[in-house]
């Protein structure tokens, strides 16, 4: 497993506690206490799935491609190692990790604008590090799904099983880190079956959104019975049969 992974566990488990945290059930049938997304929420949340080249933040394991425009004879792709650091011609080890390639394109031509006239520097990503989201709740198979881009709420809750039969499809939640602080966090409740029924979704996920699925109100309902009267039976008939015996 990759160094990486690791540091996404920990944060997957400090973001369930803002997940779980909202997820009040009153009493049988009562809202979940999460804001629908809106129309004003679209183009920000979009932008962080959609343009994941330029604000992708880069981690070990990335590709990158870098091109000088008037010197091709600089061009090369290098790998980012598990220190954060790639080889570059002339210069040596770079630390890149963290940072977004159009920093590196900064980074790579003041450095080299002592030995290249004008240089102008281009960088891209040609392979990405393996990244997840998480997807928990009622979903046949918690736990990571392998992010992609352009991947949505939809086809991350499918690619863990699907729904069970409690899940609450129109109150899926969604968990972002919008800064550098587990406190920076955006959470919102997604209605994939409208998503269904219109055949398209609204937004894109981004590395590490947290997926988070909320049983029905019949289902909470459902635990309640199995917790206070099926799981007590067995006793009850015992009882029963002890003190009633020929009955």
């Amino acid at each position: 497993m990759r160094r990486v992974s690791g540091a996404f566990q920990k944060v997957t488990v400090s973001l369930m506690s803002l997940v779980v945290a909202p997820l009040l059930f009153v009493s049988c049938g009562a809202p979940i206490n999460v804001q629908p997304l809106t129309s004003q929420d679209i183009s920000s949340l979009q932008s962080a799935g959609k343009d994941a080249d330029e604000k992708y933040i880069i981690l070990p394991g990335d590709t990158l491609q870098i091109r000088y425009t008037f010197h091709p004879e600089m061009n090369q792709e290098a790998a980012v190692q598990p220190d954060g650091k790639i080889t570059v011609s002339m210069l040596g080890p770079i630390a890149v990790g963290g940072i977004t390639t159009t920093r590196v394109g900064q980074l790579l031509a003041e450095k080299t604008s002592d030995q290249l006239r004008n240089p102008e520097v281009l960088v891209n990503i040609t392979r990405f590090a393996e990244r997840n989201v998480y997807v928990g709740g009622e979903v046949k198979k918690e736990g990571m799904v392998r992010y992609r881009k352009g991947l949505t709420p939809l086809q991350a809750i499918i690619s863990a099983g699907g729904l069970t039969d409690a899940a609450r499809a129109d109150s899926v939640i969604l968990v972002r880190r919008t800064g550098n602080s587990e406190e920076e966090t955006i959470s919102r409740k997604l209605n994939v079956v409208e998503s269904v029924a219109e055949g398209k979704e609204m937004i894109f996920l981004a590395p590490e959104d947290i997926v988070y699925v909320p049983k029905t109100s019949i289902a909470e309902a459902n635990v309640w019975v199995r917790q206070h009267i099926t799981d007590l039976l067995p006793f009850l008939k015992g009882s029963v049969g002890a003190t009633y015996r020929g009955y």
